[in-house]
């Protein structure tokens, strides 16, 4: 089975060489040329797999002692056809896993799926990090830790919705009707925010000739919120530092029209080349864009501006609803490491803060560590700086944004 071939290769560079999900399924599918329904069919049973990774771990554990990851993947999907996707044939599925493995501890295994009323083991206490780790494929220790920050009742529905797709919305700009548009696409709602629209369709939204001319745009309802309370004012100065992909700057070009200052320093290779040739294609003279970390702003900017953006890397669990491998990437020894980054991003973008002028904080995480407490730190090292507001989004909100934000303003001088 061709699929069932190409499927394997592309778990395993996900699991052994941590190659993205998408860049994974990209290459195999230049590598194999498959047709459409194969396609549909490999991406379906690998996500499968990765959406069910936690039981099927336990579940093959209880038979198969210190087995390789590699000869459990016919396994796992074997697993992953019986109990959810049924799409493949199933003896020929077992066949192949029998050409692998013992018979009689995969009968075993079988028998003991097809007769269990339940697949996670009753003994194991419904609100445990164990139990809601394999019922929610999310890693125990994320648990422990949100459970210990943020209380049960919070991680439960987090958990709930993390389950789901996440909800596509737009932005949508000055220049477009926005009833007029929702009324002659029926894929498309309003939402919660203003002149933010929720996309309910099937297809690429990219395809749309709204979208290539930047009349919608890709924003979350949380970040839209967010910006409406900025002080964005391009005479007074505005920098952003990313290092994750976002529309800022077509938001600030709603506003204010082509001619409008903005200083971007993106450390994202993607997402900086993205950019760059969006500027140089539409001619914007005063849209200055910086490949930097953030230790080399002095070199790109030149004076301090009135607001500052802060978007630095982070644990980034906003991604596990929209990213079905970021489960394996993610890792509890990262946490210190990636604390002191975004510490290390917060002061070296103070730096370029006038007085009176505001420092904001963003990232898509669900972290106390990262912050309300990494915000605390940063004031009483930084006391000319007081927090203004903050707030964490929760995905199980209306703005289904897991999302902190923090918004700091700069003291005045005290004149003689």
């Amino acid at each position: 089975m061709e699929e069932i071939k190409i499927a394997k290769e592309i778990l395993l560079k996900l699991v052994n060489n941590e190659i993205s999900f998408s860049n994974a399924i990209k290459n195999a599918f230049h590598k194999y040329n498959p047709d459409q329904i194969q396609k549909g069919n490999i991406t379906a049973l690998v996500g499968c797999e990765l959406r069910h990774h936690y039981i099927f771990d336990h579940l093959i554990s209880r038979f198969f002692d210190e087995i390789e990851f590699e000869k459990t993947v016919l396994l796992r999907f074997e697993l992953a056809n019986r109990l959810f996707l049924k799409r493949f044939d199933d003896k020929e599925l077992l066949f192949l896993v029998e050409e692998e493995l013992d018979k009689d501890k995969i009968q075993s295994l079988i028998d003991y799926v097809d007769s269990s009323d339940a697949i996670i083991p009753r003994e194991l206490d419904r609100s445990s990090p164990e139990f809601l780790s394999l019922r929610y494929n999310t890693p125990a220790w994320v648990i422990r830790m949100w459970q210990k920050q943020y209380g049960k009742g919070v991680v439960f529905k987090t958990l709930k919705v993390n389950y789901r797709q996440s909800t596509s919305t737009l932005r949508v700009g000055k220049n477009l009707d926005i009833n007029k548009f929702l009324a002659a696409h029926p894929d498309f709602s309003k939402s919660p925010v203003e002149d933010i629209i929720v996309y309910q369709g099937r297809g690429s939204v990219k395809n749309l000739p709204e979208f290539k001319n930047n009349d919608i745009f890709f924003m979350k309802m949380a970040t839209k919120e967010i910006l409406d309370k900025l002080d964005l004012d391009p005479l007074k100065g505005i920098a952003v530092f990313s290092e994750v992909p976002n529309n800022i700057h077509f938001e600030v070009l709603n506003d204010f029209g082509n001619d409008v200052s903005l200083e971007l320093i993106i450390n994202h290779p993607n997402f900086y080349y993205e950019v760059r040739r969006y500027v140089k294609e539409k001619g914007l003279p005063h849209i200055y864009v910086y490949e930097s970390a953030e230790t080399g702003l002095i070199t790109c900017l030149s004076k301090k501006v009135h607001t500052f953006i802060c978007m630095p890397k982070s644990t980034a669990f906003d991604l596990f609803r929209s990213t079905p491998d970021y489960f394996l990437r993610i890792k509890q020894d990262q946490l210190d490491e990636i604390i002191a980054h975004e510490t290390n991003a917060l002061n070296e973008s103070a730096e370029f803060v006038e007085e009176g002028g505001e420092l904001v904080y963003m990232i898509p995480t669900l972290s106390r560590k990262e912050s309300n407490n990494l915000i605390a730190k940063f004031i009483v090292s930084h006391p000319e700086f007081s927090l203004v507001e903050e707030k964490q989004y929760f995905p199980f909100d209306s703005y289904d944004s897991c999302l902190y934000y923090a918004r700091l303003q700069k003291a005045e001088a005290l004149s003689d």
